[in-house]
């Protein structure tokens, strides 16, 4: 039987530990006793809280610290020094998706899975949850208010609520009882060769159920259909399926405007907080799979009706003058397209404009169209530089942030290069007054223009 480092380890060294799964990760261990530390190449909020939990972290160059095993983000490039030191070293090396499905292993895991929603629906569960008396662990991608503004929970029950993302298969290494499969629209196409490679990990991730596991399908992504036909093929009882939709009566959840159906019986309304088409499939994901655990109907829809939201998910950060600011993760076609919508639903008839941070040069070279087209309910768009990730030199020259501009320029939306993100941010202090709502959106830095404009705009009115 292979050795369970991770679990036998009194003391763990995390590498990346800024990242907002290992940084959970470490938190956890961390609350259960484990000597953890980490390194990062700078500092961030979640270092900041599990420096105050007692959580030793150096940043940039430092010695390795001892460890009996050292986790690393799949962001830590293989020539890290601490890395490399610790492979001199013999000291045991896992990556983050390794750790986490150890650690699965010990709970009865419910991983979200999907290229999008995962992060709010995960939420969504783990408050319903929460809020009824299960006590689950959680491990989210995101910062969340009923977490006490954290990105983990440590409860004490055997259940873990899992946002499991697919990057480079990251989540095979995972041991779910229930998965909740809520899109499959091609991603990460810097590691996948084509969509039915992605798919494919989808289909595998669906075959590590157990018999007697639960998985949840949106019938309203076409691929997850093919991923069903997996499950089909292996046999899985049909008594352990359920699907949700909001455009297939015959799904055994079916959300009709706000209106929740159980196999054609109305059971429920929705009334989010939350705005936008897609949050009420994300609540519809989550009423369905609490439902099996017998919470009752109104119970969930109370915990579901009352969530205000999580970090970077269409936040409110504040206003600058009478404009709104929102702070936004998006960083796909389809994602820009679903928050837009929200964003005209919560602020009909609003002028927005929308500072969008394209996410890997690599994606957005892949996606240049499809980003292009996505804009057309923006009133502007302003795009300050791409967000280097995992890109390499070739990545780097293959695409710029005025082609882009180009691009939206073509489908009749007015655009800007920003030119980086002091003049943009420059720009939009001139500029602000011109528009009803500014989302700055994307995975990486942007939120910082969105922090500094409500920061300024209150510093100025005090």
């Amino acid at each position: 039987m292979k050795k369970n480092y991770f679990r036998e380890a009194q003391s763990i060294h995390f590498l990346g530990i800024g990242g907002i799964g290992v940084s959970a990760l470490a938190g956890i261990m961390h609350a259960n006793g484990k000597i953890v530390t980490g390194n990062d190449k700078e500092t961030s909020s979640l270092i900041d809280s599990l420096v105050q939990k007692g959580v030793l972290v150096s940043i940039g160059e430092a010695p390795l610290p001892l460890a009996d095993v050292i986790v690393h983000s799949l962001a830590i490039p293989e020539n890290n020094a601490q890395l490399a030191a610790a492979r001199k070293e013999n000291i045991p090396v896992m990556t983050y998706p390794e750790a986490v499905g150890e650690l699965s292993r010990e709970y009865r895991t419910i991983s979200v899975c999907g290229t999008h929603g995962k992060s709010t629906i995960t939420a969504l569960i783990s408050k319903v949850l929460l809020e009824n008396n299960f006590d689950p662990n959680v491990i989210v991608g995101t910062k969340l208010k009923e977490l006490g503004n954290a990105n983990y929970r440590v409860g004490k029950s055997a259940l873990l609520v899992l946002e499991s993302c697919e990057y480079k298969r990251a989540f095979l290494n995972y041991h779910p009882q229930t998965i909740v499969c809520n899109n499959v629209e091609p991603d990460h196409l810097d590691y996948y060769t084509d969509e039915q490679d992605y798919v494919s990990a989808f289909q595998e991730f669906a075959s590590l159920l157990p018999r007697d596991g639960y998985f949840f399908a949106n019938l309203d992504s076409e691929n997850v259909h093919e991923v069903l036909k997996t499950l089909q093929e292996k046999g899985l009882s049909a008594y352990n399926t359920f699907t949700y939709s909001m455009q297939y009566p015959s799904a055994d959840y079916y959300l009709k405007g706000n209106d929740i159906f159980k196999k054609g019986v109305i059971i429920g309304k929705l009334d989010l907080k939350i705005p936008g088409t897609h949050n009420r499939s994300n609540a519809l994901a989550a009423f369905a799979v609490c439902s099996t655990f017998g919470i009752a109907p109104n119970d969930i829809l109370n915990s579901l009706n009352s969530y205000k939201g999580a970090f970077r998910r269409f936040e409110l950060k504040g206003t600058v003058g009478k404009t709104i600011v929102i702070d936004d993760y998006g960083h796909h076609p389809t994602e820009i397209r679903a928050t837009l919508q929200a964003a005209h639903e919560r602020y009909p008839k609003a002028k927005i404009c929308v500072v969008f941070q394209p996410h890997q040069y690599s994606r957005t070279k892949h996606f240049l169209d499809d980003f292009a087209a996505s804009f057309e309910e923006a009133s502007s768009v302003i795009i300050p530089n791409i967000y280097a990730a995992r890109d390499t030199k070739n990545d780097m020259h293959s695409v710029r942030a005025e082609d882009l501009v180009e691009a939206i320029k073509k489908n009749k939306t007015h655009a800007l290069f920003g030119n980086g993100m002091e003049e943009t941010l420059t720009y939009l202090r001139t500029h602000a007054a011109s528009f009803d709502v500014i989302i700055t959106m994307g995975a990486g830095n942007v939120g910082s223009i969105a922090d500094s404009l409500v920061t300024a705009s209150h510093h100025k009115s005090l």
